[in-house]
């Protein structure tokens, strides 16, 4: 079905008002969405799938809109999600069809996002043609043993009915909240986190990003950090979240579950450093990073 074009006004209240509104007029923002997208189950932010254009504070509200889904979604749904972003009450053009079909994302970013426990859209860029045309003709495909999120192109083992092997290049876009300033962040100043915004943008090799506001409470700067620009974990310091022989919360995800145990860490760190922790169940020391004040994330890694 061709893509309609609706220029209206979100108004927060108890019901949404919409308002068409004539071709002379300018929206604040612009919505674009193609008829189908390749997506997880469940949910996904707006700015992960759709084109925004426009107002850049109001865009980078718009694509942290929460979109679920239950294998579709229509226009009313995009303006749902519209009515907790900055949208609301201002002028919104939607271009998309009635209902856009969401079909499963492909196998291999699924594998991947289980592997890397990234909550959110890996993009996947095979030239020429796609992931499906690559896999065609082909029993399966292998992955390297350990990738690093953030990772711009990996090498696949295509395996032939035969179990011959040949490698192709794929390219990878791994997309999450990033958190940026509002306004001047002052060098050695503490984070106001009342001045920082999120908007949905693609990782960095190596990931040294920040995805929530929260993990900057209590930071203070180590240098002046510039209006709209993404905050990075060497922009900032932190006193430790968490100190050896505290009780912490071990949080291991597996295929988009999450588990949680208690553990004891083994060394004292701030957000993001990785420590060492000991699983109270289990007895294992183990590699984490620490999300959290007294939570840590599981590392695929172990050390004795």
């Amino acid at each position: 079905m061709k893509a309609l074009t609706l220029t209206l006004t979100v108004v927060w209240a108890a019901v949404f008002t919409v308002f068409l509104i004539g071709p002379s007029r300018a929206a604040d923002i612009t919505i674009s969405l193609p008829a189908s997208v390749e997506a997880r189950d469940g949910w996904f932010y707006l700015g992960e799938y759709a084109e925004i254009y426009g107002d850049s504070d109001i865009s980078d509200s718009v694509s942290m809109a929460l979109v679920r889904h239950d294998g579709s979604f229509s226009r009313r749904d995009i303006i749902d999600a519209l009515s907790y972003t900055d949208a609301a009450g201002r002028e919104v053009s939607i271009v998309m069809p009635d209902v856009v079909e969401v079909v499963p994302e492909p196998e291999i970013a699924a594998e991947l996002r289980a592997m890397t426990a990234w909550k959110w859209r890996i993009e996947i860029d095979v030239v020429p043609g796609n992931w499906a045309e690559t896999i065609r003709g082909f029993s399966g495909y292998r992955l390297p043993p350990k990738i690093t999120p953030g990772t711009r192109s990996i090498a696949v083992k295509l395996i032939d009915k035969d179990g011959r092997e040949r490698n192709k290049q794929v390219k990878l876009a791994w997309y999450q909240p990033v958190v940026y300033a509002t306004e001047p962040l002052l060098r050695n100043e503490l984070v106001d986190v009342s001045k920082l915004g999120s908007r949905i943008g693609k990782a960095a090799v190596m990931i040294t990003s920040f995805s929530s506001s929260e993990q900057l409470a209590g930071a203070v700067t180590r240098k002046t950090v510039n209006a709209r620009v993404q905050i990075e974990t060497g922009d900032v310091r932190q006193e430790s979240f968490i100190r050896a022989g505290s009780t912490v919360t071990m949080v291991a995800r597996s295929n988009g579950l999450g588990v949680e145990v208690k553990g004891i860490a083994m060394q004292r760190g701030g957000l993001g450093d990785i420590i060492r922790v000991k699983n109270l169940s289990s007895k294992k020391i183990l590699k984490a990073r620490i999300i959290g004040e007294d939570r840590v994330e599981i590392n695929t890694e172990t050390a004795r």
